[in-house]
């Protein structure tokens, strides 16, 4: 079972919205205006297995916001406002095994490091990975984030 939400311009879900699509495969929430996701508006998708968030607005992901979803191996998130994403989130999807990051500004200081730790370490297939390139600092820009090396990226308090 598939549910395609795409281009619907929405800006938000609430919590708690899938909850009675309990043998939802595939949502695909494409080209919308979403800014946030918040852990609970995925409940109750145990079986989601492919998950497209592309070309949206948002900015960060909650460390728990894929955790119940034992089955997702696919997930979409390219062109979006993504600085940084925490590769110990990543490591929270046991079945992944696709996942598209690109068109995103990545801020490539210390925040980044957990991501380019887990991409080092990971099987899973990425959006090409020479894609994923640094939006700032300026001299990092259009760096790959697989050539970054931790020991250099540094955050300024």
């Amino acid at each position: 079972m598939f549910l395609n939400l795409d281009n619907n311009s929405l800006k938000m879900l609430p919590a708690g919205v899938f909850k009675s699509l309990g043998s939802l495969e595939m949502l695909v929430l494409d080209n919308n205006l979403l800014s946030t996701l918040r852990s609970a508006m995925f409940g109750g998708l145990r079986v989601l297995q492919e998950l497209y968030l592309r070309n949206n607005d948002l900015d960060h992901l909650p460390s728990d916001v894929f955790k119940d979803m034992p089955k997702l191996s696919q997930l979409a998130l390219s062109g979006n406002r993504l600085k940084a994403v925490d590769g110990n989130t990543l490591a929270q999807i046991p079945s992944l095994k696709k996942l598209h990051l690109h068109d995103n500004p990545w801020l490539c200081d210390c925040n980044v490091v957990p991501l380019v730790q887990w991409m080092k370490q990971t099987n899973v297939t990425m959006s090409p990975r020479g894609a994923l390139k640094c939006e700032s600092p300026i001299e990092l820009k259009k760096k790959t984030l697989s050539s970054l090396q931790e020991s250099t990226l540094l955050c300024h308090s």
